[in-house]
């Protein structure tokens, strides 16, 4: 394959599925018989197993090959003053006042210009 097509095909994953971090299946022998996991946050997963850990908004397929996990989240800023602020509630963006992050921010508060930062 040529190089440049792999790193267009590698960014494209990686803008579709945000960060990625792999892990390998691990193999230990339990009652006398051979078992295969991946170790998450020492969760252990059987393979076909997925899990989202809502902490980290990570998403973590265990397959055969070993642990693949994928951002599931980016975080929003406002550019300039605003009287709001963007919160994550598991791993979605919300706006809130900043004078109380208990109340969400009326729609005519919410910042027009604003960045987004995958993880």
């Amino acid at each position: 394959m040529d190089a440049r097509l792999l790193l267009v095909l590698m960014g494209i994953f990686q803008t579709a599925f945000g960060a990625v971090s792999i892990g390998s299946i691990e193999t230990r022998l339990e009652h006398g018989t051979e078992v295969k996991f991946c170790t998450y946050k020492g969760m252990r997963l059987l393979p076909t197993s997925i899990i989202i850990d809502y902490d980290a908004c990570n998403e973590c397929h265990c397959n055969e090959d070993g642990l693949r996990c994928y951002s599931v989240g980016y975080t929003v800023s406002a550019i300039g003053k605003s009287k709001c602020t963007n919160v994550k509630i598991a791993c979605q963006n919300t706006w809130v006042l900043k004078s109380n992050k208990k109340k969400p921010c009326p729609k005519h508060l919410i910042p027009k210009s604003v960045t987004a930062v995958g993880k």
